[in-house]
């Protein structure tokens, strides 16, 4: 009878996995409070695996940097040497660090995928395989994956740091990726690696992949890059199903976790405003987009309790072209190098409203906090709190309920140069990513905007990004654009305004313009603006 009931709960197990005919798969990301104590840490995983796979999870992924933080207690993941003879640290405990050995063994004993990240060592003294440019010791901030048994399977170290001195980016830069046994082949990279072609834009479209795995300790940044609105951006846009975990410290701005499937937006999605640990699941479809089954959706904080989150403005923003808005109707176009938007603005402020908007438009190159440069085409309205650029992408120290505006008419037509693919890298040059800021610093859910994007004879792309719902406040609205071939360049100086000659124009009247590309997007403008009236 003990051995019948044994089997029977195998069998349950077993019944709860999903298989490679299934339509969807169970996905587990973990928000999960920074703390420097390494046991500490490896006891809460493990019980987070335990509790992902009570939920039938196939999979849980758990943030950036938040396992064995100080260098000294770094892991060895020999994936060329000793992993390729004895895969499973869990049955081999005396050739492995502790950590290695330990969450080897709760992913065997739970039947669940684990990405981990952590700080690797690697000794090139002994490193058999290894891309190893000198005989000395490196450092690198790694993701490793492991399967139902146990087994080491992949291994990827960052390609972008973001700062991170003391750790060395990859010396070959490849590309994470793996393949489970329900039938989805997941790549997977690391926080800043967000920002660039390789390996954000290269892993979906070199690999052919639709699934994205995203460890994180994101520092936020208003307007165009906090945590969940570009997370959720980059799965809409790329039309991926993105799995991304984020480390918890709301003192220096990191938080932001969820799981999104394309354009369908955020089955769960976390922007926490206090100290947090929180184990999210939701099942995906294989397919990004088409959802059939419930999902939690966003969760909602009171935003007061976002007080206490830090966040950077956008070093930027005093290099856009931008215009202030008054209350009631507007329309303008604005551009800067080869990027113009046409605005369309019906703003409604009350007695409440302590916040000032601009329009703003960047067409150059921004800088990411002195540790990068990189291409920008993007378009916004932010809220400032005055009317001076310097003011915008901020908050008031304290949240006050209807301080923000809300919009009768939003509307937004960037005329945007088409990306193109490089054919060596396999990857898209320009990328283009939909973002907007509530004040429960999540983005607007997928029925309360719409994009609709038109080619026009190969010369310019015109995205149409329109706000459905009247009665949102709103901190931010707009594209965020990255031009790949761009970086490393100088970041694009201040923008100053000034007067136009209207009795000699030409193209350098208009500030910030280019010279033939900014004459036909005023043509199509013009031709445009003409159809849509």
């Amino acid at each position: 009878m003990r051995l019948l009931i044994i089997f029977m709960g195998l069998l349950h197990i077993s019944i709860q996995k999903s298989t490679p005919e299934d339509s969807s798969y169970v996905a587990a990301v973990v928000e999960f409070q920074v703390n420097a104590n390494t046991d500490t840490n490896i006891q809460n995983y493990v019980q987070l695996i335990k509790d992902a796979a009570a939920q039938n999870a196939d999979i849980i992924v758990f943030p950036e940097m938040t396992l064995n933080i100080r260098q000294s207690q770094s892991i060895s993941v020999p994936i060329y040497g000793l992993l390729k003879e004895y895969p499973i640290p869990a049955l081999n405990a005396d050739l492995y660090n502790d950590i290695l050995v330990t969450i080897s063994s709760a992913a065997r004993e739970n039947a669940i995928y684990v990405v981990i990240n952590i700080q690797e060592v690697m000794n090139c003294e002994d490193a058999p395989g290894e891309e190893c440019p000198e005989k000395k010791t490196y450092y690198f901030n790694t993701n490793v994956v492991l399967n139902r048994e146990g087994a080491v399977i992949d291994r990827y170290r960052k390609i972008n740091l973001f700062g991170e001195y003391t750790r060395t980016p990859a010396l070959k830069p490849d590309l994470g990726d793996f393949t489970t046994d329900f039938g989805v082949r997941f790549g997977h990279f690391i926080c800043f690696d967000l920002m660039f072609q390789i390996p954000a834009i290269q892993t979906p479209q070199k690999l052919n992949i639709t699934n994205i795995i995203f460890p994180t300790m994101w520092f936020s940044e208003m307007p165009y890059l906090t945590a969940v609105e570009i997370q959720q951006g980059y799965a809409a846009q790329m039309n991926v199903n993105f799995l991304a975990a984020g480390a918890n410290n709301v003192r220096i701005g990191s938080t932001g976790s969820g799981i999104y499937s394309g354009k369908a937006g955020a089955l769960i999605s976390l922007m926490a405003g206090a100290p947090t640990t929180r184990l999210m699941v939701a099942r995906v479809p294989k397919v990004p987009g088409q959802v059939t089954d419930s999902y939690p959706g966003p969760i909602y904080d009171d935003p007061s309790i976002h007080d206490n989150l830090f966040l950077k403005s956008d070093p930027s923003l005093s290099a856009h072209t931008s215009q202030l808005l008054v209350p009631g109707y507007q329309s303008f176009v604005l551009s800067s190098g080869e990027t113009m938007c046409n605005f369309r603005v019906n703003i409604t402020q009350t007695n409440d409203t302590l916040y000032k908007y601009r329009a703003g438009v960047l067409g150059g190159v921004r800088t990411f906090d002195g540790v990068a440069s990189g291409g920008s085409m993007s378009c916004c309205i932010f809220a400032c709190t005055g009317d001076t650029i310097d003011t915008c992408a901020k908050r008031f120290d304290k949240y006050t309920p209807n301080s923000l505006a809300t919009f009768e008419e939003l509307s937004i037509f960037a005329f945007l140069t088409p990306p193109k693919r490089n054919e060596e890298l396999e990857a898209d040059n320009i990328a283009y990513f939909p973002v907007s800021l509530q004040p429960t610093l999540l983005p607007l859910e997928v029925n309360d905007y719409s994009l609709e994007i038109t080619s026009l004879f190969g010369v310019v792309d015109i995205y149409n990004y329109t706000l459905l719902r009247k009665d949102i406040e709103l901190y931010s609205f707009g594209i965020f654009g990255r031009a790949f071939e761009k970086d490393d360049q100088e970041p694009s100086p201040p923008w100053v305004e000034e007067e136009v000659d209207t009795e000699s124009p030409d193209d350098d009247a208009v500030p910030g313009s280019a010279t033939t590309l900014h004459t036909v997007y005023m043509l199509v403008v013009f031709i445009f603006a003409v159809v849509i009236m």
